[in-house]
């Protein structure tokens, strides 16, 4: 294991304060004197999941500034602490209680794909929790009620007995493309990658004329050599490509299969961002592949326009563009953070924080998602919309564009856990 590398960021106030004068510490309450709140982040900064998450802080940061700029919450400034978890389990748990026990963090911003090493100590000690449960099946788990995903609950298990949701809307494009024998891969490690491919081969089913046919659920977490796979991709006829991976892995597979001479349909959970259409080996590699967004930034709306003016005033490694999953998570895991705040009361505690946030009925962070998700309905499947919309963008050349020019929405559906 490499050696723990942490990366301590102060936000909004200027420098890190000294745990003494946070007021959250040890009781979870903002006193009535107006005392910043801090807000702890935990990302994968620095190791193999980093090239989706690298800049994810700066996400953050630019929300909170932009809060602060609007006279914090209910009075509160707010500051952000960050740590590097490395893309380590071990080491998210131990960023965690660095945060909780020495920093005084009020919540943590838990924007990583290592969340699953660390989340049993922030139920234990009742910490607010926001992130986007790509990384493991706790979010929807009891007794993890004070974990909020500011995206629906797909890729984790729902209530008791666990049942997995999903939507027929990977489905949908890949038939609308003529991708109808799909190979499907996703990360050895990550259950939630893999969970998000069987919801590809379940909307298959439900929609019809879309079908498994092979897939490798073994891949190294940031593997990069798809040699092989693509042979075998040649070899079983299959027409389409499903990859749950972060970047790096993306652009391998995709240049593999291109590699190979397959004409294959291919889609992608992450790589809509500016960062492959900056690079010329990505950008070659997945000219012509379709990628998921969140939100429409080559065509955005009103609020989506107003988070890019955001992150480019506050963020000074944003340079403009198509923000990656990293960076626009990391804003929207903390708008969902401020978000339980507000509802907190002039006072927060966290256990009103957690309280409150789950009667919230609809979130789509002012207009920025496509889908409204509920934060109430906990271990239900009323915490799953009946509709689930995604953006499917096809990169072209040096350009993005929707699929059909608008989202693609899909019916919810139960998906097989193996």
């Amino acid at each position: 294991m490499k050696r723990l590398r942490r990366l301590f960021v102060g936000i909004g106030l200027g420098s890190l304060v000294a745990s003494a004068t946070l007021t959250v510490v040890g009781t979870g309450v903002a006193s009535a004197a107006k005392s910043p709140i801090v807000i702890g982040y935990i990302s994968d900064l620095t190791g193999f999941a980093s090239s989706t998450f690298a800049d994810g802080v700066g996400g953050a940061r630019a929300r909170i500034d932009a809060q602060n700029a609007a006279g914090g919450v209910n009075g509160h400034q707010l500051k952000l602490v960050a740590e590097d978890d490395q893309s380590s389990p071990t080491i998210n748990n131990t960023a965690g209680q660095d945060l909780v026990e020495n920093k005084g963090a009020f919540g943590i911003i838990d924007f990583s794909a290592f969340t699953f090493g660390g989340y049993k100590y922030l139920q234990q000690q009742g910490i607010p929790v926001t992130g986007g449960a790509f990384d493991g099946p706790e979010w929807a788990q009891e007794p993890n009620t004070n974990m909020f995903s500011y995206s629906a609950l797909v890729d984790a298990p729902v209530g008791s007995p666990p049942v997995y949701y999903g939507s027929t809307a990977f489905a949908q494009l890949l038939k609308g493309i003529g991708g109808t024998k799909v190979a499907g891969f996703a990360y050895g490690i990550s259950q939630s990658s893999q969970q998000s491919v069987r919801v590809v081969y379940s909307g298959g089913k439900a929609v019809g004329g879309v079908s498994n046919c092979l897939q490798n659920f073994s891949v190294p977490f940031g593997g990069v050599d798809f040699t092989a796979d693509a042979l075998q991709i040649k070899s079983s006829g299959c027409n389409a490509v499903v990859g749950s991976f972060v970047d790096s892995s993306d652009v391998a597979l995709a240049q593999a299969v291109k590699n190979a001479g397959i004409n294959a349909k291919q889609v992608y959970f992450t790589g809509y961002d500016q960062g492959v259409i900056d690079s010329p080996t990505a950008r070659a590699a997945l000219n012509g592949t379709y990628e998921e967004g969140t939100t429409n930034f080559t065509q955005p709306n009103s609020a989506t326009k107003a988070m890019l003016d955001n992150l480019k005033k506050y963020d000074k490694s944003y340079t403009g563009g198509i923000p990656d999953l990293g960076l626009y998570g990391s804003y929207l895991s903390a708008d969902l953070m401020i978000k339980g705040l507000q509802m907190a009361g002039s006072n927060p505690t966290r256990s009103a924080f957690i309280s409150k946030l789950r009667t919230l009925k609809s979130y789509d962070a002012g207009g920025i998602l496509p889908t409204a998700v509920p934060m109430s309905g906990f271990g239900t499947s009323a915490i799953v919309p009946k509709t689930l919309c995604y953006y499917f963008m096809q990169l072209k050349g040096t350009q993005f564009t929707p699929y059909k020019g608008k989202a693609t929405c899909g019916k919810r559906i139960t998906v097989p856990s193996s």
